[in-house]
Formats: structure tokens, sequence, C-alpha cells
């Protein structure tokens, strides 16, 4: 079963706490996080510790993300490559030696980011291309992992209305000036599946009592 990303909050507030089975793979982009759980989802909704600095930190103040013109030619726009890359794969770190359960999503979302962004680098620094396409993609790759933070139930309110107007201009960007397809575009969604335990696989193998 197949859950968009925002719904699935309401989803797991009905679901009983009792039953075990249910998992949940995020798939955002080109990342999945495989096979979470009721109790972890529910961190992830209520994390406390969630830092709201990472939103900006990788998308708002990011402007090869979601600004025009400037960075059409790759001289111009190699080294903010490189610094999203270097700066993801330092967040990652970070977020890895806390140990946490969503601190384990969050540096696998935000290496994909950086993985975004070095494929990006290694076409441009590997010969000529097309700098607007190159770039093109770079934002379909790294727009549903925005999402995912953009929507994080934990984010600052005026954060998210920051980073929801860059994100639309972003998309208008990438449809008038990178020629892009808004169904390049995928939205983070979760894929949801339930296991049934061995105990009720055993429950349903027994033959049903005569009265």
């Amino acid at each position: 079963m197949k859950i968009s990303f925002n719904e699935i909050w309401n989803f797991i507030d009905l679901l009983n706490t009792e039953e075990k089975g249910w998992l949940f793979t995020l798939h955002a982009g080109k990342v999945s996080v495989p096979e979470l759980s009721v109790n972890q989802l529910r961190e992830l909704k209520n994390d406390k510790d969630y830092d709201t600095e990472i939103l900006p930190s990788i998308f708002t103040f990011r402007e090869i993300l979601w600004q025009p013109d400037v960075f059409t030619e790759a001289n111009t726009s190699l080294p903010s490559l490189r610094i999203l890359n270097a700066h993801c794969i330092e967040i990652a770190e970070n977020l890895r030696q806390k140990n946490s359960d969503t601190g384990q999503v969050y540096a696998l979302l935000i290496e994909g980011i950086g993985k975004c962004s070095q494929k990006a680098l290694i076409e441009l620094e590997e010969g000529p291309s097309i700098t607007n396409k190159v770039l093109g993609d770079f934002r379909i790759c790294a727009f549903p992992i925005i999402k995912f933070f953009i929507f994080h139930p934990q984010n600052r309110s005026d954060y998210y209305k920051d980073a929801v107007n860059r994100l639309n201009y972003a998309v208008k960007i990438m449809l008038t000036q990178f020629h892009g397809r808004y169904t390049e575009l995928d939205d983070p969604y979760w894929q949801v599946s339930f296991q049934k335990t061995e105990s009720d696989r055993s429950r349903q193998q027994k033959p049903a009592k005569n009265e």
C-alpha cells in the first residue's frame, strides 16, 4: 500500500499500538529508507531533538537549488555544488554519530542530496555538458528529499513558509529555464506492508473447533 508523506501521520495514529508487523519504507527519489516500525515513525513525527536548521542549511540558503540565470554556466555552478556536497557529508556524519533511529533516517536522506550534487559535479567536470540539463536533473534528483524536510512535522513555521516559496519558485525555474517537465518531479511517499507474526500464522492454521 502506498501512502503520501503527509498522510502517514494520521494513518499511524489510527493503528492499534499492540498490533505487530506494520513496516514502512520511505521513498524519496532515489533514496529509500527501509522497514521502519510504527514506533520509529512516531519518533520521527514527535522528534523533539529535530534540528530545524537542517532545512535552511541544505535548501533555503543554497541558491544552486532554486535560483535562476546565475548558474547557467558550468564554472559558476561548480563551487556551489562542491560546497553543498561537502556540507551534506558533514551533516550526515554528525547525525550518524548521535546513534539515534531518527538521525539515521535524516543522514540517509541528506547523503542522497550529496550524491545528487556529486553526480552533477562529475558530469560538469568531465567535459562539455549542457549546464541547464545537468542542473535541471540535479534539482529533480534533490526535489523529493527537500520536500521531506520542508514538510517535517517538527519544522519551524517561518522556515516552512520560506522554503515552500523557494520550492515553488524552483519548480517554475525548472519548467521555464531548464525545460523540465512537471511529471519529472516526484513527491516522497511511504510503502506500507504488514507481516504476520508466527503466532498470527499459527492461529490461522489451527482448524476450527466443532460446536
